[in-house]
């Protein structure tokens, strides 16, 4: 700890894990935070590094198990740890373990999702009540109890079978408000933003009526609000609704926003767009001016010159309105035809934002010389919950007839893009979407796949396969012609066009064989194809200089084909 002031920083903790998840205690006098630790140590600090040594020293590397659910995007979950909440006392340096006997998943990511009571005395936490060997999927519940270090932990959702968390206690202490979906069979529901009473244990959904998935949230207590953050035709919107979920007030919804702090007719939050990296802003709701007070990035940011970006519609699959970004390169000259990119986000259920990503950045492809379309297709949220589920057991037919209809509606209405020169690129699903494509049209000049998803049956080798089952419509064991209709292995003999694929090893959501075996097919079948293997990165390519080669691999690629 280290005084707000400056000053040299003082040790509070010496757990042998660590600590994460962090919070005060609202009358300042402690911290809680979790540590993961053995059960077998019996919550004995000495018995835990004992433990820890031992298990460094031994020669066997085998992880072993017989759960379902073992591996977490790039993590075993072999090495039974279990998480702990623990308090300090800020004076003494005093730990004490307030959930002792505790067993359970607080979070597959470590740490864990829990709220302090006004009061202090009491926790609300999230944790997982699907029993080993999960084979059902995770279902988070909220737990409370008593702050004292008896562990006693009581089951206040017991009754709803899908997921509860982001538990907070209201202002005054009488509820907890948290996050719940209600439909195990769903796999794009809108998150929900429920109240609980803590004394009569009635719960209220407060935004059933609002087609909105509610994403952070933080109180007002001077006015009695709730303001939300919530995906919304492709930007991060900021909205606000009283505590009962009535009178939804759009707040600010340009750009990408999030860590929300309302104060009164002031908002502050982080703002931003495609152009414009995060940067911390405030926003007065009665002028609704948008004033920044910190942008790090400013002076740096405007030694570049960026394309111009745009929003447009079409009608896509269903006759339904699909939104589609467009961004020009820097220096464009309208009497040039410039060939196009289309980037397909991942998900699939997510979206293309109006944001500035450092991974997939559309300024940088626009930046190659090439005009650059991101389509939101059916199953993108922020468009409703009804469009976002849309594709569930038919991942491929409405997004690729979306695809073919930006493709045509682009090329119609854009003299300046060229017809024959066009590529597309994308990631997770994104890239199944691109291995999709290549076994449907020719209509593309080359095609980049990364971590994409090619063969279905494989895909049960991923880290999660309870969604696989709901998302591809069945599994190797039942439904198995349906699995096999979307997905792209069925349609090998259909490949013609140039692929470059990217996969990491340590990808344990598309298994790294998904892009090995497409390869092996394409450069069976002769057809050009490149492939980056990153035996240290997982699902995203996160170290510097491998970012930089990446994006080197997919200019050049895209340079040999479209130009």
């Amino acid at each position: 700890m280290i005084n707000r002031d400056g000053g040299e920083a003082t040790r509070l903790t010496e757990m042998p894990l660590g600590a994460s998840s962090i919070k005060w205690f609202p009358d300042g006098s402690k911290l809680a935070f979790t540590s993961n630790t053995y059960p077998e140590a019996k919550g004995n600090l000495d018995t835990l590094k004992k433990l820890i040594k031992l298990k460094k020293e031994n020669k066997v590397t085998a992880k072993v198990t017989e759960d379902r659910f073992y591996r977490y995007w790039d993590s075993w979950l072999t090495d039974g740890f279990v998480t702990h909440i623990y308090s300090v006392e800020v004076a003494t340096g005093k730990v004490t373990d307030l959930t002792p006997q505790n067993e359970g998943m607080f979070s597959v990511t470590g740490g864990a999702d829990y709220d302090i009571s006004p009061s202090g005395d009491k926790i609300v936490v999230s944790m997982n009540v699907t029993p080993k060997p999960y084979f059902k999927d995770l279902n988070f519940d909220l737990f409370i109890m008593k702050s004292d270090g008896s562990g006693k932990m009581e089951n206040i959702t017991a009754s709803n079978p899908s997921g509860d968390g982001s538990p907070q206690f209201s202002p005054c202490g009488k509820f907890i408000f948290y996050l719940k979906t209600l439909d195990v069979n769903k796999v794009a529901e809108n998150s929900k933003l429920s109240r609980y009473d803590v004394a009569s244990g009635k719960d209220t959904i407060i935004t059933a009526k609002i087609d909105l998935s509610v994403g952070q949230y933080e109180f007002d207590a001077k006015e009695g609000t709730i303001y939300f953050t919530s995906d919304y035709r492709g930007k991060t919107g900021i909205f606000k609704i009283d505590a009962a979920g009535a009178g939804l007030e759009y707040i600010f919804t340009e750009g990408t926003n999030s860590g929300i702090l309302p104060d009164s007719n002031i908002v502050y939050f982080l703002n931003q767009n495609n152009t414009t990296p995060q940067r911390i802003v405030s926003f007065d709701r009665k002028t609704r001016n948008l004033k920044v007070l910190v942008d790090l990035n400013k002076e740096f940011v405007s030694n570049f010159e960026f394309g111009k970006f745009e929003e447009h519609w079409f009608e896509g699959a269903d006759k339904d309105s699909v939104q589609v970004f467009l961004l020009y390169p820097p220096k464009f000259d309208k009497t040039k035809k410039y060939p196009l990119i289309h980037l397909i986000h991942g998900g699939p259920h997510g979206a293309f934002s109006d944001d500035f990503h450092y991974r997939w950045n559309s300024q940088v492809f626009a930046g190659m010389g090439y005009v650059v379309a991101m389509v939101n297709f059916h199953g993108s949220t922020g468009f409703g919950e009804k469009f976002a589920e849309s594709i569930v057991g038919a991942h491929g037919e409405k997004p690729y007839f979306d695809m073919m209809n930006a493709t045509e509606f682009l090329t119609d209405e854009f003299d300046f893009i060229n017809e024959n020169k066009i590529g597309a690129a994308g990631g997770s699903y994104g890239g199944y979407l691109v291995n999709y494509i290549a076994g449907h049209t020719n209509k593309f000049s080359a095609l980049v796949s990364h971590a994409g998803v090619y063969n279905y049956l494989g895909q049960f080798a991923s880290d999660m396969t309870h969604f696989r089952e709901l998302a591809y419509g069945g599994a190797p064991w039942y439904n198995k012609e349906q699995v096999l209709k979307h997905s792209p292995s069925t349609y090998a003999d259909k490949f013609l066009t140039p692929m470059l694929v990217i996969h990491g090893e340590k990808d344990y959501r598309v298994v790294v064989t998904q892009g090995l075996e497409l390869y092996g097919v394409l450069k069976g079948k002769g057809i050009p194809a490149r492939l980056v293997y990153f035996p240290d990165e997982n699902h995203w390519v996160m170290q510097a200089q491998n970012s930089i080669f990446w994006y080197k691999e997919v200019k050049d690629w895209f340079d040999r084909f479209l130009r």
